[in-house]
């Protein structure tokens, strides 16, 4: 392991090389405070709290490299057609780099800023860089922390005060590698005072490779803001997926958040946020299909720091074969957090004897005018239910699709944009047809 962890301070030094004269800009010193940083802790092993029910290895099997930067015209609009969404305005990062090319952005609606973080960081590079100094969340996490370190691009979307964005922002991230290699995409989403903002994120790559995404997203909303985020995962199985996701919520304000994990041999997503202002209201919900012998942990925290503020909380998960899945979320109710209602859930479908859950839903409260609640479930279809349909001259396939798909679609239905929707709607029953196939023939 000690070695896994030299390398990547080997690998910045590369990295620190080819940014020629970005290496003076005020940035680079936060890149150099958190590589400097990560020297002194160590990658997660199976004896740490937040990673002991993981096997770590697969994380430093393969010897990721800095992904390549000049082959980006190898990938084609027609190789992203998949994963491209009509009437948004769209960014396309190629291993972490911005596709100008292949993207489509068009005419920005007055008071809206959508751009590459590596634009904004050559244009500007005082105007972000105390917020990208901050850590995110609350807790260590050395993969956030090598993601600092090697910030080069993603995206920096600004909404000013009093501004509505009327189409949809989507950010599409896909790895092309012909050998392993890391992308760290880092992305600052700001929408000010009284502000709406839909914003999309997708993750892909190319089939039968092997890469590790390392993103990092972090939203800041002011005061009376209306921010809906959707999060699509769909890597490839052999792929690794590490994310970072924190809100910070200001007075009034709404976040919504779903996120749609179908893809990665491992995933881990840790979804924090911060309920700063007094009657924001924060909603955490993720839907997660498994297969094969893929691994999925989900770590969550939402922060009630002041008070009157709901939030909402609901994963869902369907797993098969000898798939994994880790959840654990807390909810913190600071002592100022008086007339906090909160309500966290965990659901879990086993389709296979050999599939397996670890949930650990938690309550931490230090205010006593509260009402939160917290559970989990874990069980199989209902044999009733399928017994059921099947009398009334529905196959067994067809039943097991019908009690699935209404058990996913409780968080599919939760998206607002049509056509993600039914994008989302299509994925999901391609990743039941596969499921479906592997019990069958199991």
């Amino acid at each position: 392991m000690a070695s896994d962890h030299q390398a990547w301070v080997e690998k910045f030094k590369t990295f620190e090389a080819s940014l020629n004269g970005q290496a003076s800009q005020p940035i680079h010193q936060v890149r150099k405070a958190a590589i400097s940083h990560f020297e002194q802790v160590s990658l997660p092993t199976s004896a740490d709290e937040a990673w002991k029910t993981v096997n770590t290895s697969l994380l430093t099997q393969p010897d990721f490299a800095l992904p390549p930067t000049h082959n980006q015209g190898d990938v084609s609009i027609e190789t992203l057609s998949p994963y491209v969404l009509s009437d948004t305005i769209q960014l396309v990062f190629i291993n972490g780099h911005f596709a100008k090319d292949l993207s489509d952005i068009g005419d920005l609606p007055s008071g809206v800023r959508v751009e590459s973080l590596a634009l904004t960081l050559a244009q500007t590079p005082n105007a972000i860089t105390d917020q990208l100094s901050h850590n995110v969340g609350s807790e260590p996490n050395p993969f956030t922390t090598l993601n600092t370190a090697f910030m080069h691009d993603g995206a920096f979307v600004h909404i000013a005060n009093n501004t509505i964005c009327d189409r949809p922002i989507h950010l599409l991230f896909f790895s092309q590698s012909e050998t392993p290699s890391a992308s760290h995409p880092r992305n600052l989403i700001i929408a000010e005072d009284n502000t709406q903002l839909t914003l999309i994120e997708t993750y892909a790559g190319t089939k039968e490779q092997t890469y590790l995404t390392n993103s990092v997203t972090e939203f800041i909303a002011g005061n009376n803001a209306q921010v809906d985020h959707y999060k699509l995962e769909l890597e490839t199985l052999q792929s690794f997926h590490i994310a970072n996701q924190h809100a910070q919520l200001g007075r009034s304000t709404n976040v919504t958040s779903h996120a749609f994990s179908i893809g990665g041999a491992f995933v881990r997503n840790d979804v924090s946020a911060y309920l700063g202002g007094e009657g924001c209201e924060a909603t955490v919900n993720g839907l997660y299909l498994l297969e094969g012998k893929q691994h999925i942990d989900n770590y969550t925290l939402l922060e009630h720091a002041e008070p009157h503020c709901p939030s909402h909380e609901l994963y869902k998960g369907i797993l098969g074969d000898t798939s994994r899945a880790i959840f654990r979320g807390k909810i913190h109710v600071h002592q100022k957090a008086q007339r906090t209602d909160a309500y966290q859930q965990n659901e879990n479908i086993l389709l296979s004897d050999d599939a397996r859950v670890n949930t650990k839903p938690q309550l931490e409260i230090y205010a006593d005018d509260v009402k939160c609640s917290h559970g989990a479930i874990v069980g199989q279809l209902n044999d009733d239910a399928l017994f059921y349909l099947q009398a009334r001259g529905i196959s067994k396939t067809e039943s097991r699709n019908m009690l699935l798909k209404a058990f996913a679609d409780d968080i599919a239905d939760r998206v607002k944009v049509d056509t993600l929707r039914q994008h989302i709607e299509t994925i999901i029953q391609q990743k039941f047809d596969r499921l479906y196939h592997a019990k069958e023939t199991a």
